[in-house]
């Protein structure tokens, strides 16, 4: 296998890798969200 197809490789896996943290952060941002709302209603 030639340097440039591992360079593309790597690029590709990276990006989707920060794609997946960047979907999984907001998913838990969210969430935090959603339980402090929750939390606050049951409180008042």
């Amino acid at each position: 296998m030639n340097v440039e197809m591992m360079l593309v490789g790597i690029f590709l896996f990276s990006g989707m890798g920060a794609a997946a943290v960047k979907i999984w952060l907001n998913k838990r941002k969210e969430k935090n969200l959603l339980d402090s709302e929750e939390n606050q209603d049951n409180h008042a």
